[in-house]
């Protein structure tokens, strides 16, 4: 009578804890967000460029801090035809705090007065800019 009883038990944690092990697996790894600069018209060549000398190596650096999983850019093919040029870059952060830190880590463009030349000018092209949390669901190759 013992050794069925305890053998039940034992079948019971065993699923218990394979059960937790699974739920932990299904946790998402990371956070996504979309990052929206909306530029100024006309100033998108200067943007482009002033962001692949200054943002582009910053974003590569926190890939190897491996504070960042991956990164993209997109950049509107045809200009919609309104005042402002809309240039997206989405990032895959590592964890919730990596993103927090680099949100509360950037200064407010706009009105700082220790600002750097390249930084200054980064926040006199971009009209606005928003960091959307996305949930992103793939389907089919990569």
């Amino acid at each position: 009578m013992n050794r069925p009883f305890m053998s039940c038990v034992a079948t019971l944690l065993l699923l218990l804890s394979s059960h937790s092990i699974a739920q932990e697996a299904a946790k998402p790894a990371g956070i996504v967000v979309e990052r929206t600069f909306w530029v100024k018209a006309g100033k998108e060549k200067q943007f482009a460029t002033l962001f692949d000398r200054t943002q582009l190596p910053r974003l590569k650096a926190l890939v190897g801090d491996h504070q960042i999983v991956s990164f993209s850019t997109a950049t509107p093919l045809i200009h919609a035809g309104n005042d402002q040029w809309a240039f997206r870059v989405k990032i895959k952060w590592a964890s919730w705090e990596a993103f927090t830190r680099d949100a509360s880590a950037r200064p407010d463009q706009k009105s700082n007065p220790t600002l750097t030349y390249e930084q200054a000018l980064f926040g006199d092209l971009v009209i606005d800019r928003k960091d959307t949390v996305i949930q992103e669901d793939t389907y089919g190759a990569n």
